[in-house]
């Protein structure tokens, strides 16, 4: 296993080396461009991790999805999503003057609960956003299955959960498009940077002409025809050259962080004073981008750290707050005719949260 010191160590190396190649040869720096060198790479690890068909590297998961709900001509339609989650996750959809209609919460991952998708579904509905918050998976193969049955699009915002997996299979695979994050506090850090993965032909063609550079559209459509008006969606070199020189061992990393979450849940379970948490019963592995559980009753920070001590596991915590994206100030401001009209009646569990992590960061396991 490799340690976060090893990693970081890696990344500098392919840094330096891509910065010494382009000083004594301008044509790879221009090798981003066209989607090769390290960008091409990385796209097949990411295909290979999800066995998917396409793999589309981007400047950020916010500008991912924004770029899908262009591609698709999602526009002034309903889509269902999570009201869990980061505001950027909704806010290239909401640029696109669609109107979200908030699904009910799944209490074990926090992600949409499937059970309520269905009843959500209108003539004017045309896709599910769905985001595996906290790196918790959502249930794929249900929203696949819904998804199909109604003709909508699937969409998941998977920028926290590379590398988690249920039922043994990577996080949001049966989505039409996943998009991931090389950001901060990801499980792969390249300092900014994503991805989109797909098996969608048509959908992997039309990203490329609205948001790659014409020498990429030459390589990958074969057309004499190119859009210069394409937005500049496209990942930064050393971005792609560090994810990619880091990837098998980031990914290496993440289990021994994984491993431990697992291990807390365990002894929490046993503890009895938060919420069971049946990730293992239901061959659910997250990538604990966040650990957090309920509390069974009330607060008991003291008792529970003296618990967990005794299994030799040390530990802070620290409350989690939950909140609907309406409830903020600033949806209220700007969305509010979509609040007012689209907003379902359930609301979220009355839960106090607490969240799990190392008395150090887990970037230092």
């Amino acid at each position: 296993m490799f340690s976060n010191s090893e990693i970081n160590e890696i990344a500098i190396n392919a840094m330096t080396t891509y910065w010494q190649a382009t000083s004594l040869d301008v044509s790879i720096a221009e090798q981003h461009l066209a989607g090769v060198g390290a960008v091409f790479e990385l796209e097949n690890k990411l295909k290979s991790h999800y066995n998917k068909k396409y793999a589309l590297c981007i400047s950020n998961a916010t500008m991912g999805l924004y770029s899908i709900a262009l591609a698709l001509d999602i526009k002034e339609q309903d889509f269902i999503t999570t009201p869990l989650t980061y505001g950027a996750s909704l806010s290239g959809f909401l640029l696109q003057q669609n109107h979200p209609i908030f699904a009910t919460i799944d209490p074990q991952t926090l992600t949409i609960d499937p059970e309520s998708v269905t009843p959500l579904i209108t003539p004017n509905t045309r896709a599910i956003l769905a985001v595996d918050w906290l790196g918790n998976p959502c249930d794929s193969l249900a929203l696949r299955q819904i998804a199909d049955e109604y003709g909508l699009w699937y969409i998941a915002d998977a920028a926290q959960s590379l590398g988690a997996s249920r039922q043994g299979l990577p996080a949001s695979v049966y989505a039409d498009a996943i998009v991931i994050s090389f950001t901060v506090g990801k499980s792969i850090f390249a300092g900014e940077g994503g991805a989109i993965v797909t098996d969608n032909e048509a959908l992997y063609q039309k990203l490329v002409w609205l948001t790659q550079h014409p020498y990429r559209q030459k390589r990958d459509l074969g057309l004499s025809l190119t859009n210069e008006f394409a937005l500049n969606v496209r990942i930064h070199p050393l971005a792609a050259a560090i994810a990619n020189a880091i990837f098998e061992e980031s990914l290496q990393y993440l289990q021994q962080h994984q491993d431990w979450c697992l291990r807390v849940i365990d002894a929490l379970n046993e503890i009895e004073l938060t919420q069971p948490l049946d990730f293992r019963k239901n061959a659910i592995i997250p990538s604990f981008f966040r650990l957090c559980t309920p509390w069974k009753k009330e607060r008991q920070d003291r008792d529970l750290l003296k618990e967990l001590a005794h299994k030799n596991l040390s530990i802070k915590l620290k409350s989690y707050s939950l909140s609907y994206l309406f409830e903020q100030p600033y949806y209220q401001a700007q969305y509010q005719h979509f609040w007012q009209q689209k907003v379902t009646e359930s609301k979220l569990p009355s839960w106090q949260l607490v969240e799990i992590a190392q008395s150090y960061n887990k970037t230092q396991i």
